[in-house]
This record gives structure tokens, sequence and C-alpha cells, in this order.
């Protein structure tokens, strides 16, 4: 349902109202952009996270600037959806705070058009993935398939084969699976091998062949791939970001 004219005119004639709103979200970072990635606005989850103590510090900056992130990464993904006007909706992925927590979240990123239609930016939230809950009717009917995923993390797992080991349907599967963990069976998947290679990266010198080897991914290709896809940093680069935390910033 789309919010009529009339409502949309209270929220903007509001003053303070959408910030204070956002600001009030402690899971969620929301954040407005430029044309060219720039931040112009971000709420407060947002400048916490990031180290800053004044929210107008966060202006004309970009996120590869405020987080521990290199190469191609969360401003190329920027400039891709102003590009081509196609939003990102509910994209798992991991980051690291200025302290060097990490957070699993889904982020979400829409164009912002002006009164002729022109994209002129970006408005974006990353919602937290919350933590599953184990008290959840259904996670115990969950215990096998998770059982098999776990043992099976260093090879291929098919998702039909996990729900068959389960006893359940595929789609009773991934019913299961969003209602204690917010995610599809295959996101849920990726997010446990990403994490263990993580933990590998972080404590442990292995080569990144090992590493790969170690996560279930035959090919060393695939597994950059897809820890770039999540991280927006190549093995390598995670690896070598692992620093003391830093101070905070102004």
């Amino acid at each position: 349902m789309r919010l009529d004219k009339q409502v949309q005119g209270w929220l903007t004639r509001t003053p303070g109202l959408v910030e204070a709103m956002f600001d009030g979200l402690p899971d969620v970072m929301f954040y407005v952009k430029d044309v060219e990635g720039r931040y112009l606005w971000a709420n407060q989850t947002l400048i916490d996270r990031a180290g800053l103590k004044v929210r107008t510090n966060i202006v004309g900056q970009t996120a590869d600037q405020l987080f521990p992130v290199a190469g191609s990464s969360t401003v190329a993904q920027d400039l891709e959806v102003i590009r081509t006007g196609r939003p990102i909706r509910d994209l798992l992925r991991l980051y690291r705070t200025y302290r060097g927590d990490r957070f699993w979240c889904l982020s979400s990123k829409f164009p912002l058009l002006d009164a002729a239609g022109h994209i002129v930016g970006l408005a974006g939230l990353s919602r937290d993935l919350p933590r599953p809950n184990e008290r959840h009717r259904s996670y115990n009917r969950l215990a096998r398939f998770l059982a098999f995923i776990e043992g099976g993390l260093d090879g291929p797992v098919r998702i039909a084969e996990a729900a068959e080991h389960a006893s359940v349907s595929e789609d009773t599967l991934g019913r299961l699976v969003f209602e204690v963990f917010h995610v599809t069976p295959k996101q849920l998947l990726m997010k446990r091998r990403i994490d263990k290679a993580c933990q590998l990266l972080e404590q442990t010198a292995v080569t990144i062949t090992d590493v790969a080897a170690a996560c279930g991914y035959s090919d060393h290709s695939a597994f950059s791939r897809q820890f770039r896809s999540a991280t927006h940093l190549t093995p390598l680069q995670y690896r070598a970001s692992q620093k003391p935390p830093g101070a905070r910033r102004e």
C-alpha cells in the first residue's frame, strides 16, 4: 500500500519527524546519499557505528571512507544503483564497524528522483540480522537441518538433500528457516560458510586456497567472488584489514 499525498505531506511538514523516527531504530542504519555516493544524512545508529561524535561530519563522505572497506566496494554498488535505477532489496552482507565488530545485515537501496524524474541520489537501509530465536516452535524442527549443513561446510551441500535429511519438503524448510533465521536456507548456508572463512582468515595463517577448501569451495575464484559479494572485500583484503580497533573519530 502506497502512502497517499496527504500522508506524505504530513510527514514532510512535521519538523524533525522523519529524522526522529529513523534515529529511534537501534538495529537499522538509514542514510541518504547524493549522485556520487556521498552521504547527505544518516541516522544515529550509522553515526555511532562509524565512530563519529557529530552527525554533520558524515556529510560529503562515502561509506568506504567511514568503514574498513577496500577495493571495489560499497561506493561501486551505490553508483550502480544510481546509474541503472534498479533498487537492491534485502541483500545479505557482512560489514564491520570502526571498532571491528562484525554485523550481518539485510541491505536495501533505492534510487531517489527529482521533480523531473531524474535520479539524484539514493536512500538505503541496512537491518541487522536478528539473532535466531532458539525458543521458537520451529527451531527444534530445524535441528537435523542445521547439523547437516554444519557437518558439510567443507564440501558441497544441496538444499534439497538437506531438506530430505530433515524430513521436510523444500518449501517447508524455507518457511521454517525464514521464521527462525529471517533468511532463506541458501542465504543461511552462505552465511555459515563466510563466518567460517572470516574466522580462519582472522585466527590462522593458512592459505586462501586452504580456507576456500575448508569452507566448501573447490574453486578458489568462486570462493573469492562470494566472499567479496558478502563483505565487499577479497579474502586477502579482509585478512590484511585485521587491525586493533580504531579510536573514535570526531
